[in-house]
């Protein structure tokens, strides 16, 4: 019993700060309960604009690959970090969540168009997962497939070394650099202008 409460105490120690950054743009995110029978579900949606929401849109990717990263997150100038293994392939994108010390908090599937959540924290204490969803699809996508799938009022610039999300009046939401390792080009910083936030990607396996 003494184990398991000094086990909440280290989790709940480390992760409230850590998730304080995404609460601006969380408080009207609705987190749909995890479908553990792959029923259809209600829509997703994400918090693209303090006043404005969208579907969260759906992708796959062609190759299969895997990525360990630090994540640090900076939120009106306060930083802090989160273990994360992001799995891409053909099916879509699995996420796993963790403190630095190996604790797990999360795991989220979001595969053929179906977003299932294991917690293993409250998950109050978390960020939106379907901003972090994403954040990442929005990083990764070097295909530029999330172009079709957002409300056109959006558009997406990407090349070789940065990726911008804005509206059609100009006004820029997303910026993301990205930067060489080996032979690919991999996000290392994805800022948030609408909310404020900016998270720097650090690769383990790379």
């Amino acid at each position: 019993m003494q184990f398991k409460i000094i086990l909440s105490h280290t989790i709940n120690v480390m992760v409230i700060p850590l998730m304080l950054f995404c609460f601006g743009c969380s408080s009207s995110t609705k987190i749909t309960e995890q479908n553990v029978n792959g029923d259809k579900t209600e829509p997703e949606y994400i918090n693209i604009e303090k006043d404005a929401k969208i579907p969260l849109p759906f992708i796959s990717f062609e190759s299969e690959k895997e990525y360990r990263q630090i994540l640090t997150a900076d939120y009106n100038g306060k930083k802090n970090s989160l273990l994360c293994i992001v799995k891409l392939n053909q099916d879509g994108i699995n996420l796993t969540g963790l403190t630095l010390s190996s604790l797990p908090l999360f795991n989220l599937k979001y595969e053929k168009q179906n977003l299932q959540g294991k917690y293993y924290v409250p998950k109050s204490m978390l960020p939106p997962v379907n901003q972090v969803l994403f954040d990442i699809m929005l990083a990764f996508d070097g295909k530029n497939r999330l172009s079709e799938e957002i409300s056109k009022e959006y558009i997406i610039h990407r090349d070789d070394n940065a990726v911008t999300l804005g509206k059609l009046d100009g006004k820029e939401l997303y910026s993301i650099k990205y930067a060489q390792y080996d032979t690919e080009n991999l996000p290392v910083k994805i800022v948030n202008h609408e909310f404020n936030y900016s998270i720097n990607l650090e690769y383990l396996n790379k």
